[in-house]
């Protein structure tokens, strides 16, 4: 596995620790046609190549929650998902708008098998916000049109995505509108939650005992969606030289996450308490001061993995406990 799968690794849009589905090809849900206005064929540019699609679309698999929230939002529903970590496959923010069950397909070390996507016979398979995409364009893209990244793994804004799954399914405009109504949630975080604006944040998992991986890449969506609430990246967190987004730290330097908030995402208990009971840990100023919030798997995937219904669930559920944190 690469190394930045130990390091924030569960929160991507993929994970053995979700099980597939078992729904076969005949039995899965159309996902509908797309606008009649749209004209095909309809071609959109990758850092991997061309996706074009010939007609509209009926048969899509979404591997990951951008791309998945993206059909949601425009009323498509997926034949098929990659698996997230979360209970049955599926993120809490999406199931409510699945009205049917899509075949969840395992995602391992190098994403999904091709032959698994294969088997639900799609005509599109979505994947602007998978990480795997590199190990998995060669095998899927000759099958069926497949999309990728436009700026890198985990890079691009969920605008982005949703604006190449708009275009590919006919519903552009109604792409636009999707957006336009998110953005403006996020625009309201500054009035909403005035505490959060100008303050330095760390987001980091405990993972195993004695580490702790902290997100420093300012290009990785997660840290640009915290930009849009008017919070910074902590400078000590950004100066760590990395190739990866996120960097593995021992305890011993975990003075490096103080911040005006520091929240950590512990994979187990145990590793919490560790955590918790260090002396280094307990000694950081957002400790002793109050602005350490611990994260539970939904509130830390909907914060690093910020697609459009996982931000609107961050704002509403997750935000207020930071901004608590940050005002004290």
């Amino acid at each position: 596995m690469r190394a930045f799968t130990s390091v924030l690794a569960l929160a991507l849009a993929g994970g053995s620790l979700a099980a597939c589905g078992a729904d076969e090809k005949e039995d899965a849900p159309k996902t509908g046609s797309s606008s009649a206005a749209a004209v095909y064929p309809v071609s959109i540019t990758h850092k991997l190549g061309t996706t074009t699609v010939e007609k509209a679309p009926e048969r899509i698999v979404a591997l990951s929650d951008a791309d998945l929230d993206a059909l949601l939002l425009l009323g498509i529903q997926p034949v098929g998902v990659g698996a997230s970590v979360h209970d049955g496959g599926i993120t809490p923010w999406a199931k409510p708008k699945l009205t049917g069950k899509p075949t969840v397909i395992e995602v391992g070390e190098k994403g999904v098998n091709a032959e698994a996507v294969a088997k639900l016979n799609p005509d599109l398979v979505l994947a602007g916000g998978d990480y795997y995409i590199d190990d998995e364009y060669k095998a899927l893209s000759p099958l069926v049109p497949t999309t990728a990244y436009e700026a890198g793994p985990v890079e691009d804004s969920w605008q982005t995505t949703l604006r190449q799954v708009a275009k590919l399914v006919g519903k552009t405009e109604q792409g636009e509108q999707v957006i336009k109504d998110v953005e403006a949630k996020v625009a309201g975080v500054k009035t909403r939650y005035p505490a959060l604006a100008g303050k330095t944040f760390t987001l980091a998992q405990a993972f195993e005992a004695g580490t702790i991986g902290v997100l420093r890449s300012p290009e990785d969506s997660g840290v640009k969606a915290f930009n849009a609430y008017g919070m910074e990246l902590a400078p000590a967190v950004k100066a760590l030289k990395s190739e990866d987004f996120a960097v593995t730290l021992s305890l011993e330097k975990v003075a490096t996450l103080d911040a005006d908030v520091v929240m950590v995402y512990a994979v187990e208990e145990q590793f919490k308490t560790a955590l918790e009971s260090n002396t280094l840990f307990k000694n950081l100023t957002a400790v002793q001061k109050g602005h350490y919030v611990a994260l539970d798997l939904e509130q830390f995937t909907a914060l690093r993995n910020p697609s459009p219904l996982a931000i609107q669930y961050s704002i509403d559920t997750v935000l207020p406990k930071i901004a608590e944190a940050a005002a004290k």
